[in-house]
């Protein structure tokens, strides 16, 4: 019934096809004609062309919404991952459906390759992340002022294929988990927090004052 054109990037349009697109938009050659604009970028969207559109704004998918995909298609696909395998690939993607789906083709091709069972350990290899219990202790060294163990911790992390930027990435998140936790009390469940690791960052929140984190 209709012809849909898709405008992925929209943003990426020069000025001068901005304003020939306005013209379609104001005068379509026919009724059956629908676009579909998508950007991640709203602010560089001439406003003449945002008042002629419907606008929807998506959010990132949560993390248990994500799990519970991964699952339903690790089942179709008949592999193998772990629960916690499957957390961590839900939590890299960061809220993106199609990522989670990338990263997990990604460990199912290699379960194809070594007929192995994918648990937890291989995914964090595979995403060059670290154990969270290690990095929560590399942040208790640090702020403990331990610089040669805490320099020796970051050296075997990298050693062992941990990217440094994941490692700044964990520790401001492990900061983050702090500070909610001496704010409030309490940190609210977080699917990619095990049982062990919730209790070694309430152990930590105890010998550290807020301004020091």
């Amino acid at each position: 019934k209709y012809k849909v054109i898709i405008l992925d990037e929209v943003q990426m349009l020069s000025r001068q096809a901005f304003n020939g697109l306005l013209k379609t938009l104001e005068e379509p050659p026919t009724p059956r004609l629908k676009f579909i604009f998508a950007t991640t970028e709203i602010k560089k969207i001439p406003v003449t062309i945002i008042s002629r559109c419907q606008r929807f704004d998506l959010n990132r998918v949560s993390i248990n919404l994500l799990l519970e995909n991964l699952k339903k298609i690790t089942e179709i696909e008949k592999g193998t991952v772990s629960d916690q395998g499957l957390k961590l690939i839900a939590k890299s993607a960061e809220g993106s459906v199609r990522d989670s789906l990338s990263l997990l083709d990604r460990a199912l091709a290699s379960q194809s390759v070594s007929k192995k069972d994918i648990d937890e350990t291989f995914i964090r290899k595979m995403l060059g992340i670290a154990d969270k219990s290690k990095i929560i202790k590399l942040l208790e060294l640090i702020i403990d002022g331990e610089e040669k163990s805490a320099l020796k911790n970051l050296r075997i992390m990298i050693d062992g294929g941990v990217e440094p930027k994941n490692i700044l990435n964990d520790l401001l998140e492990t900061i983050y988990f702090l500070t909610i936790i001496k704010n409030l009390g309490s940190l609210e469940s977080d699917p990619s927090i095990t049982e062990t690791e919730y209790n070694l960052l309430t152990d930590l929140s105890k010998n550290i004052d807020f301004l020091t984190l």
